[in-house]
């Protein structure tokens, strides 16, 4: 079991930008969902975003997501305002690559949960700072559900 969680940790690791939510229902070959809890204006043009990305009842994904409206492409913003889509799938339906610069990762000592931050690239400029909590068990769960 911890060497199936580890392969799964290491294939949500190193999914592309914008490809997480379809990574998750390729392993656990189900639908998941994507839900934005909440966005709200943090300061002035600075939002947060809490989303979960889950199967059932199982979140297995958290993020809280941070970005500035006046280094986002208006398209894009307009699309964040209306909490519906994930952000990967925004920046894919403007046609924009992106990349992501790692900030830190870490792994429970149980190895149940892996925590990341990282802020994703468009060319110099940091779109978006992105703090996630994968729970790999409860993927595992779900796998095998």
């Amino acid at each position: 079991m911890e060497a199936e969680m580890e392969e799964v940790g290491r294939m949500l690791l190193e999914a592309p930008v914008g490809y997480v939510e379809q990574t998750i229902s390729d392993i656990i070959r189900k639908p998941v969902y994507l839900k934005v809890i909440e966005q709200n204006s943090i300061s002035g043009t600075k939002y947060g975003r809490k989303v979960v990305i889950g199967y059932d009842k199982f979140p297995i994904l958290r993020a809280f997501v941070t970005f500035d409206s006046k280094d986002i492409p208006k398209s894009v913003m307009a699309a964040l305002l209306q909490k519906k889509e994930s952000i990967g799938k925004i920046l894919r339906d403007n046609k924009i690559v992106v990349q992501r610069r790692p900030k830190a990762i870490d792994v429970d000592p149980t190895r149940k949960t892996i925590t990341r931050e990282y802020e994703v690239l468009y060319g110099d400029s940091v779109l978006f700072q992105i703090s996630e909590e994968i729970r790999l068990d409860f993927l595992c769960a779900c796998k095998d559900r």
